[in-house]
């Protein structure tokens, strides 16, 4: 991750996380935002632990983001292995859809489906969860996924704070998710989604 254009999108990510932190405390979406722990560079995946170093737990009405807990430490990542019967390579989650979880669970359940980074050559993809069994029970089939970025600090920086992100939510949960509005209550025919709001409000996404 030393490339100047790597730099450049990390850059922009702590800024975009500045600029998106502040405005969150001045209207209260209700977004959740916090800090990263300190990481260690992981040299078998690098750029990530750089990324992470921005990026903490990020959450609104849809999905929620944080750090793997493979890759809080290079203890933690010695760790890791990757199960020989998985046709994926056993990838990392790197956040789970939470809209299909009940809000007053949220605070006791990870998440639905997850999005995957892959530790070979670190694209980021979502896959549906029904085609990973299928996968596990096929593995000389081929089945869809759907790349969403070619690394960790891309899909932060386009699909999550980024112009990019109202495709994220169609790509994952579907149209009808990404477009659905509120009816009723100071906000209606805003989107629903808190998360997509603030980046209206911050300029970063329509």
């Amino acid at each position: 991750m030393s490339s100047p254009d790597a730099t450049g999108v990390l850059a922009e990510i702590r800024d975009k996380l500045a600029l998106l932190t502040r405005l969150e405390a001045e209207h209260g979406f209700g977004v959740v935002i916090e800090g990263p722990a300190p990481l260690e560079p992981l040299p078998d995946l690098p750029g990530v632990a750089e990324v992470y170093g921005l990026v903490g737990r990020v959450e609104g009405d849809n999905f929620r983001f944080k750090p793997p807990k493979e890759i809080t430490s290079p203890a933690a990542w010695s760790a890791y292995t990757v199960d020989p019967d998985d046709p994926m390579g056993s990838p990392l989650a790197i956040g789970h859809e939470v809209w299909s979880v009940p809000r007053g669970l949220r605070g006791e359940i990870e998440g639905g489906a997850s999005i995957f980074l892959d530790t070979e050559d670190l694209e980021v993809y979502w896959m549906e969860p029904d085609a990973y069994i299928f996968q596990y029970e096929h593995p000389d089939e081929d089945v869809e996924y759907t790349v969403l970025a070619p690394d960790l600090a891309t899909f932060f920086n386009e699909r999550v704070f980024g112009p990019g992100y109202p495709d994220l939510v169609a790509t994952v949960l579907g149209p009808g998710v990404r477009d659905e509005r509120l009816r009723k209550g100071r906000h209606a025919g805003e989107y629903a989604d808190n998360w997509r709001r603030l980046l209206i409000t911050a300029g970063l996404s329509s």
